[in-house]
C-alpha cells in the first residue's frame, strides 16, 4: 500500500498543481499559439497567440501567457509562424444571387464542350421539372478576363439544341449578359406555351434557340419562377457558406431578400450558419421593418438587422451609372436613375428618394445607398446634407454604397458629413477593361478613388459585391480587393505602374478597411474587427504575411484555417 500511495503522491501533487496553475487562469477551448498575428488593436498590434473561450477571445499575447488556459480538453494549434489576422468582414455581398450563381454560371465560358459540362453538373443536382436560368454568357467577349482593355476575342454563343436530350425535364431561359438575347430550349418555349417545333410571338426574334426582341421578357414573365423552392434554396446556401469559410471570410453585410433571411435562421438553429450576417433589406421597404421595432442593433451577434439599402443609378458594367456627362461610347446616354428616383411616368420624382431616406433615418434606421457614376454620387451627397438639415446631426455612419465615380469637387465633401465608403477594390481590377473607353481618361482620375477618399476623410470599408453583375463576375476572395487596392493593377499585373497610381493606399490600411472599419461600419466594432480579449474569437489564418510578402504573391495567398465563434469551421 505504502508503495501505491508513493507512486500515486507526485501524480496528485501535479494534478494539484496543474488545477492551480489553470483554474485562475480560466481554461480554453482553442488556443492558437507560434504565430504572427496582426491584431488591428493600436494599442497591441502583433501577438504570437490567443486563448479562446465560449466564443471569445479570452487572451491575446505570448504563447507563454495563452498557453497558460490550456487544460486537457483544449484543441491546441501550433501556427508554425503563419498569419493570423481578425477574420475578414465583407462589406457587401448578395448572398442568395451568389448561392444561386455557385450553382450555374457560363459568363466566362469560351467553348460548347465547357457549357455543356456545366449544365450536366446543374442537371445532376437538380429534381425533375427545376428551372434552369441567367448563365450571363458572353460578359468577357469584347474585354478579356483581367486584361485592361482593348483585348477582343470571339463571340461565344451557347447552343442549346444541342443539348435537348440533356435538359428534356428542365425548362432552360439564360441570357446574354447585356439582356440583348436570350437562349430557350424546347421545355422552356413549351412552358410559355409555344409550339417547340414552329414558336411565334410578338415582338420576339427566333434564331432556333436563340431569342431576341422586346417581347422575351414578356413571353416568360408569367412562367419563370420569381424564386427557387426552399430546398433547392437551403442546399445553395451551404454551397455559398462553403465557399466563404473557404476565403477567411467571417462576416458579411447581406442584401439578400426575406426568405434567405428566414433560411439563415434555419440553419443557424441547425448549428450550420458559419458566418455572421449583417442583413439590409430595401429602403422603400423599411416601414415594415421599422412597426416591428427594428432599430440599429437589432438581432443579435450572428444576425445584425438595423439597417437598409437603397439604390440612386444604375453599373458600369452595363453603362447604365448616372454622369454629368454622357458615355463616349453613347453620346446619347448619361446612365439611368433606379426606380425609387422616379415617378410612375418615369420622370425625376423631386424628393422622392431624400422623403424615404429622411423617414427611415426618424425611424432609427442605418442608411446605405448604391451611387456610382459622378452625378449619383453628387446628389447623394446633397441628399445627405438636406437629411442632417431636417432630422439633425447624429451618429448615422451613412454608408455610400460603392462611391465608384467621385467628382474631385466633391471629395472633400466626404469627411465634414462623415461618411462611410463602402467599395469593392476589385471593381478596379476588372472595370479597368472598359472604364476609359467608356468615360474617358479625366473622369476616370476620381474612379475607385480610394486614396483621396482616406485623405478627405471617408471612413474606408472594403468588400467583395459577391458575386457581381450581369456583366462581371467578382469572387469573395480578400485576396483580390486587397491586391487590386494596393497595386491597381489587373490580376495579369496591367498596367506595369498601376491605373492612376496616386491612389494606391498601404497594406494595413486594407487590412482595416476590411476588419475594424467595416466593422465600425456596421456599429459592430465593439465585439469585432480587432482580436481583443473579450471580443467575438473570429480569425484567418494564412499562407503568407500580407505586410511582407511581394505584393504579386498577393494572389497566390491561400487560407489555412477560418474560425468563427471559436470553432474551426475550415482547414485547407
Amino acid at each position: 500500500m505504502k508503495g501505491i500511495l508513493a507512486r500515486l503522491l507526485p501524480i496528485a501533487l501535479l494534478a494539484a498543481g496543474w488545477a492551480c496553475a489553470v483554474e485562475p487562469e480560466e481554461p480554453a477551448e482553442l488556443v492558437l499559439t507560434g504565430g504572427r498575428i496582426w491584431t488591428g488593436n493600436p494599442e497591441q498590434p502583433w501577438a504570437e497567440g490567443v486563448a479562446i473561450r465560449e466564443g471569445r477571445l479570452l487572451a491575446v499575447g505570448s504563447d507563454e501567457s495563452v498557453l497558460r488556459h490550456v487544460h486537457p480538453d483544449t484543441r491546441h494549434i501550433d501556427l508554425g509562424g503563419a498569419f493570423a489576422l481578425p477574420g475578414f468582414n465583407d462589406n457587401h455581398v448578395h448572398f442568395a444571387s451568389a448561392a444561386r450563381f455557385l450553382e450555374f454560371n457560363v459568363m466566362a465560358v469560351r467553348s460548347q464542350e465547357v457549357f455543356v459540362q456545366r449544365l450536366r453538373e446543374v442537371v445532376r443536382t437538380l429534381p425533375e421539372g427545376e428551372w434552369i436560368l441567367g448563365g450571363y454568357w458572353g460578359a468577357y467577349d469584347e474585354w478579356a478576363l483581367g486584361s485592361a482593355g482593348e483585348t477582343r476575342l470571339e463571340p461565344f454563343t451557347p447552343d442549346l439544341s444541342a443539348v435537348e436530350e440533356l435538359t428534356a425535364s428542365h425548362p432552360v431561359l439564360l441570357q446574354k449578359f447585356d439582356g440583348s438575347r436570350f437562349a430557350a430550349n424546347r421545355a422552356a418555349l413549351a412552358a410559355a406555351g409555344l409550339d417547340p417545333d414552329q414558336p411565334r410571338a410578338p415582338g420576339v426574334r427566333f434564331d432556333g434557340a436563340i431569342l431576341e426582341g422586346e417581347g422575351v421578357r414578356e413571353l416568360f414573365r408569367d412562367v419563370v419562377p420569381r424564386t427557387f423552392k426552399r430546398q433547392r434554396r437551403v442546399q445553395q446556401s451551404r454551397r455559398a457558406l462553403a465557399e466563404i469559410r473557404r476565403w477567411g471570410v467571417t462576416s458579411v453585410s447581406d442584401m439578400s431578400d426575406d426568405e434567405q433571411l428566414s433560411i439563415y435562421r434555419q440553419l443557424r438553429e441547425a448549428g450550420e450558419l458559419t458566418v455572421r450576417v449583417h442583413f439590409r433589406p430595401l429602403l422603400q421597404n423599411w416601414s415594415k421593418w421599422a412597426e416591428q421595432g427594428v432599430q440599429v442593433g437589432s438581432g443579435d451577434e450572428w444576425i445584425r438587422l438595423g439597417a437598409v439599402k437603397g439604390h440612386i443609378d444604375g453599373i458600369m458594367g452595363t453603362s447604365t451609372a448616372r454622369f454629368f456627362e454622357p458615355y463616349l461610347h453613347q453620346p446619347d446616354n448619361r446612365g439611368r436613375w433606379r426606380v425609387l428616383m422616379l415617378d410612375q411616368e418615369g420622370n425625376l420624382a423631386e424628393g422622392q428618394f431624400l422623403r424615404h431616406m429622411r423617414e427611415a433615418d426618424a425611424a432609427g434606421l442605418q442608411l446605405s445607398v448604391h451611387a456610382i457614376g459622378d452625378e449619383a454620387n453628387h446628389l447623394l451627397l446633397n441628399y445627405l446634407e438636406e437629411l442632417e438639415k431636417s432630422n439633425g446631426p447624429r451618429d448615422r455612419r451613412f454608408r455610400l454604397v460603392h462611391a465608384q465615380v467621385v467628382a474631385p469637387e466633391d471629395l472633400p465633401r466626404f469627411g465634414p458629413l462623415e461618411v462611410v465608403a463602402e467599395v469593392q477594390p476589385y471593381h478596379l481590377s476588372d472595370d479597368m477593361r472598359w472604364m476609359e473607353e467608356r468615360i474617358g481618361r479625366e473622369r476616370c482620375r476620381g474612379a475607385y478613388a480610394f486614396r483621396s477618399l482616406v485623405d478627405n476623410g471617408a471612413i474606408l470599408t472594403f468588400g467583395s459585391d459577391w458575386p457581381g453583375t450581369s456583366a462581371a463576375e467578382y469572387p469573395i476572395n480578400p485576396m483580390l480587393a486587397l491586391y487590386a487596392a494596393v497595386t491597381r493593377q489587373t490580376v495579369q499585373g496591367e498596367p506595369a505602374g498601376g491605373w492612376f497610381p496616386e491612389e494606391r493606399i498601404g497594406m494595413e490600411e486594407a487590412l482595416r478597411a476590411y476588419t475594424v472599419n467595416t466593422a465600425y461600419g456596421n456599429f459592430e466594432e465593439d465585439i469585432k474587427g480587432t482580436l481583443e480579449v473579450g471580443k467575438l474569437a473570429d480569425v484567418a489564418v494564412l499562407s503568407a504575411n500580407l505586410l511582407e510578402i511581394d505584393l504579386r504573391e498577393l494572389l497566390n495567398v491561400e487560407v489555412l484555417y477560418t474560425i468563427v465563434d471559436g470553432k474551426v469551421v475550415y482547414q485547407r
